[in-house]
């Protein structure tokens, strides 16, 4: 008998059309939740995906957003904008339904210099701060990890940065991923992914990984020392000198859990809910995949099309700031192990998820779905898509550490 990994809502609300948004709104549709959207923008870019969309500041208007928390089971803030998220802390006792957020993990991550002080804090193994050498990783102390972030391979391109901006020691190896669900008390540690990034550390794919018990201490550490209520993704490199925590996020992030999802059957939505309605269950000590409902391969990615100087149309990797770009974020195509869908643009960008129980047939579906796109489009895949399959496991030179975390 399939073991329940959430609770059960009919319907919820949520702040923020963008992809923070469409994550949510898909994983409430696999769990036949429906969804209510609000945000200022009259041309919100789910507006078409969701059941509701309702166009208002909540600022300006938070009667507009009262009277809805009485026709919904809950509120969940998908957004980066902290105004917005404030304003959200300031009337969510005039609210009639719980809002799914931790307001106080949020702003310990939001803050980059004061997470690394936290991560010292319980001796979570993390980059080193201000190293003497280069190559520097630089990034700026209030985005999330990969808007603005690059490589400084000499002292004279550091003396020009801003001096906001926070310098670390650079890591070699895998970004990789793991979201973990708290009550406040008890805290599920669910399933590790791996995230492929391009050339701007944004992220185009993701594709799940096995169980790693020295990355999952870390993170139930990281949300036990929070008192974490909410969720909070949580990303490290995985290289040659072990596993280097490079940032926590307490927001529901995108990608991931949809990898998540299909991978191992567990919705991060219906957990969420779960851990504001009546409490979770421990996922800590999961020591082999069959303990998870299902242990499934699944490959999550953006595409964008466009034409080379030749004028043949291409697709290619896409990070996300492509889609925030996009006009509408819809469904384009559907079959069994396969899901298409279109952010439509100037430059049209396509997310194609393929899942199946083995790694080989998940990728040979997703291989149908580029052919889907050639055909739709006339276009072709740039090579490495073809070519470069995705990963078993953790790279090789992975070294995974030994460390001690205060709990």
């Amino acid at each position: 008998m399939r073991r329940s990994w959430g609770a059960r809502m009919k319907k919820i609300c949520l702040i923020g059309g963008k992809l923070q948004g469409f994550e949510v709104a898909y994983l409430a549709k696999k769990a036949d939740m429906r969804t209510v959207l609000v945000d200022r923008n009259p041309k919100a870019l789910i507006r078409n995906f969701v059941d509701e969309f309702h166009c208002f500041d909540i600022s300006g208007e938070p009667e507009k957003l009262i009277e809805i928390s009485k026709t919904v089971d809950a509120v969940i803030p998908v957004n980066e904008n902290l105004g917005c998220i404030n304003f959200l802390d300031s009337i969510k006792e005039k609210l009639s339904c719980p809002l799914l957020f931790d307001f106080n993990a949020y702003g310990i991550s939001r803050d980059k210099k004061k997470s690394k002080e936290y991560f010292a804090a319980i001796e979570v193994p993390t980059p080193l701060n201000s190293p003497e050498e280069p190559p520097y990783f630089v990034k700026p102390p209030c985005e999330s990890s990969s808007v603005g972030a690059r490589i400084i391979y000499n002292e004279a391109e550091l003396q020009t940065l801003d001096p906001g901006m926070l310098v670390e020691e650079y890591v070699e190896g895998d970004v990789v991923s793991l979201e973990v669900i708290g009550d406040g008390e008890h805290f599920a540690v669910v399933k590790e992914t791996l995230v492929h990034i391009d050339g701007t550390y944004d992220c185009h794919r993701v594709t799940p990984l096995p169980l790693d018990p020295e990355f999952r201490k870390i993170s139930r550490a990281l949300a036990a020392n929070l008192s974490l209520k909410g969720i909070m993704d949580v990303e490290a490199i995985a290289g040659p000198r072990g596993l280097k925590v490079i940032e926590i996020d307490a927001r529901f992030p995108s990608q991931t859990p949809t990898v998540v999802y299909h991978s191992t059957g567990i919705n991060l939505v219906e957990l969420l809910v779960q851990a504001f309605e009546g409490g979770i269950k421990e996922i800590k000590e999961i020591k082999k995949p069959e303990d998870l409902p299902k242990n499934d391969y699944c490959s999550f990615e953006h595409l964008l099309l466009k034409k080379e100087e030749s004028g043949e149309p291409t697709l290619f990797p896409a990070g996300e700031q492509f889609l925030s770009e996009g006009s509408e974020y819809g469904e384009y195509y559907s079959e069994p192990g396969l899901e298409i869908f279109a952010c439509r643009g100037e430059n049209p960008v396509f997310t194609l998820i393929a899942r199946a129980p083995g790694r080989e047939e998940a990728e040979s579906i997703r291989r149908r779905g580029l052919l889907i796109l050639e055909e739709d489009f006339g276009a072709v895949a740039y090579s490495p898509l073809v070519d470069t399959t995705a990963y078993e496991g953790y790279p090789e030179s992975y070294q995974k550490s030994r460390v001690t975390v205060k709990s």
